[in-house]
């Protein structure tokens, strides 16, 4: 009878164990799930970026791609503005081309924390490339000096997160490499864009 009753427990236990593993909770279930949006449009503002249109496109389920097309802007005033050029305030305006490859490493974590996921909200690792012709610009001022094509290629850690239905933020740390004609330089780049969400599915 004791021998038979430690086996009825012991199976009990054991069948326990199995539905336990098998019923996973459902923010668990949800994180597994979490994918990166399969098309992001948004019109974003602040730096460097005054003004930029994006479209970020799902690649796999934690990869996408993340295209921007906008104006950097330069400006500035004073004392020094007036005599470098000419002019205070001056304001200089370069079209410019993104292109980032984004691994998003915490959605699914998030997903599985109950935690925001909608439109990207997560932190991500990039590689961004962005082209710019110093001598394509917008300007106020004539003595804006003559320059070249700059690629700027940056590693780029940084997080996306939405609020409310419509409103996005993008902040990064972006180190890298600017090349221009006359050679390399190191570069300390920040990226804080401000997006209003046009399309997202």
């Amino acid at each position: 009878m004791k021998r038979f009753s430690v086996v009825l427990v012991a199976l009990f236990l054991c069948n326990s164990f199995q539905m336990s593993a098998q019923e996973k909770p459902a923010a668990l279930i949800k994180g597994e799930a979490a994918t990166v949006a399969n098309n992001l449009v948004k019109v974003e503002a602040l730096f460097p970026n005054v003004l930029a249109v994006s479209y970020e496109k799902k690649l796999g389920q934690s990869i996408s791609l993340y295209n921007a097309v906008g104006l950097f802007a330069y400006y500035g005033g004073g004392v020094f503005a007036q005599v470098a050029y000419g002019s205070s305030p001056y304001y200089i305006f370069m079209p410019q081309i993104t292109v980032q490859p984004r691994f998003y490493h915490n959605l699914s974590k998030r997903a599985a924390s109950n935690r925001n996921t909608n439109n990207n909200s997560a932190n991500y690792v990039g590689l961004s490339s962005r082209f710019y012709h110093e001598n394509l610009n917008f300007t106020n001022t004539e003595r804006y000096p003559k320059g070249s094509a700059v690629l700027d290629l940056m590693i780029s850690y940084g997080l996306q997160r939405s609020f409310f239905k419509g409103v996005n933020l993008d902040m990064a740390f972006q180190p890298g490499v600017r090349i221009t004609d006359e050679g390399a330089e190191l570069l300390i780049g920040v990226n804080l864009q401000l997006g209003f969400i046009v399309f997202s599915k």
